[in-house]
């Protein structure tokens, strides 16, 4: 029982994502821009992101890697285009770690113009052609390679757009309850 026990605990703790990319708020408004991290829980060494991508025709800009890292460094370079967002982000690898944790890279997204209410919109590490995505960290088993988890954000009227839709309702609402005036 007491190995099940513990068995069960090493796989709940294997579920938690260690890296992974997050904003302060999920929820976003066409044209929104807002801060994505790769964030982790755990001490990392290096890290090499080839493709960085989103599902949500948005784009990126303002690129930062920890300046803690061993260099070079290679913030990398916005593509903004094809659903790609930035590609060739590199620290150096020597021997010696700089044992980063927290912050490990972070950008500024803009949501599209055209992101509709609801739309559910991803950024990712994109695997495409052979991109490889990963981050050496030390996790409780030990010190592996990591693909940082997606980040999903969830477009939201923007706040203009909610006023006009309050205006337009209170106005339909004093039209109806509007009294009548009846000529005899």
């Amino acid at each position: 029982m007491g190995t099940l026990l513990a068995l069960g605990v090493l796989s709940s703790e294997r579920a938690v994502a260690e890296i992974f990319f997050d904003t302060a708020d999920p929820f976003v408004a066409p044209r929104e821009t807002i801060s994505v991290d790769i964030f982790s829980t755990v001490i990392t060494d290096h890290i090499r992101m080839d493709r960085i991508s989103d599902d949500g025709s948005g784009s990126a800009s303002n690129l930062l890697l920890n300046p803690g890292y061993n260099p070079p460094l290679n913030a990398g370079v916005s593509i903004n285009e094809g659903g790609v967002l930035i590609e060739g982000i590199s620290t150096g690898i020597i021997p010696d770690s700089p044992e980063i944790s927290g912050i490990l890279y972070s950008f500024d997204y803009t949501v599209s113009l055209g992101a509709v209410d609801g739309q559910l919109i991803s950024i990712f590490a994109d695997p495409s052609g052979g991109a490889i995505n990963q981050i050496y960290a030390n996790l409780p088993t030990g010190w592996e390679y990591v693909t940082p988890e997606s980040l999903t954000l969830t477009v939201i009227p923007e706040p203009t757009s909610l006023l006009l839709i309050g205006f337009g309702g209170l106005l339909l609402i004093s039209v109806i309850q509007r009294p009548r005036i009846r000529n005899f």
